[in-house]
């Protein structure tokens, strides 16, 4: 499937409240991505890690503002992490958690539900940790989307005209005049700075 029309299927499924089903369209059109920027690799969570630890410009931003995603490390289990450090961070929980998950057909496990904060008029972000767990917003899910317009390496592509992402209050990006202008992202998020927090849970993950 062509990335602009996973993109546009995710789009489609969060209109219908479809949380699960719009994570696991930006996911594939994420591994689209991740295919063209780094053909090389082997192994779809090395590429698809990558590929968001690349863009952690765009999807801090755009999913989880405010939070360090680049430095923070989550308490929770996942089968193989991909950070030096050997412990889970966004990347890896939205790759083991999210995409594996979902492109198995299975239910999300208890305590990583998506949180559906994107469809509000407040201007709020949600997300709840626990030892064990993390729920993160569905605003994710428009993060991935995020980075998959912006890189280069979809600049072919094409969605419905009228598809757009919103960043802040005044920020709308037409999808189709945004493909592959990731350059140009950090002046917009700039206009929406808020402090960086490093989360630490180093108790809960002895």
């Amino acid at each position: 499937m062509k990335v602009g029309d996973s993109i546009r299927r995710a789009i489609e499924d969060w209109e219908l409240g479809e949380l699960e089903s719009a994570m696991l369209h930006a996911c594939n059109a994420i591994d689209g991505t991740a295919k063209k920027l780094h053909p090389n690799m082997s192994g779809n969570q090395d590429r698809f890690t990558k590929v968001l630890r690349e863009n952690y410009f765009i999807l801090g931003p755009m999913a989880m503002p405010s939070i360090n995603i680049a430095e923070t490390r989550f308490p929770v289990s996942i089968r193989r992490t991909t950070t030096p450090d050997g412990k889970p961070d966004l990347a890896d929980v939205i790759y083991s958690i999210h995409r594996c998950t979902h492109g198995h057909g299975d239910e999300l496990p208890d305590g990583f539900a998506l949180i559906p904060n994107a469809a509000s008029d407040k201007r709020v972000t949600e997300v709840t940790i626990e030892q064990g767990s993390i729920r993160i917003s569905d605003r994710a899910i428009f993060g991935l989307i995020a980075i998959a317009v912006l890189s280069p390496a979809n600049v072919d592509q094409r969605c419905p005209d009228s598809y757009y992402l919103t960043f802040g209050a005044e920020h709308v990006l037409t999808i189709n005049e945004w493909w592959g202008r990731a350059n140009d992202f950090p002046s917009i998020a700039a206009t929406d700075s808020l402090p960086l927090l490093k989360l630490g849970f180093a108790d809960w993950m002895k």
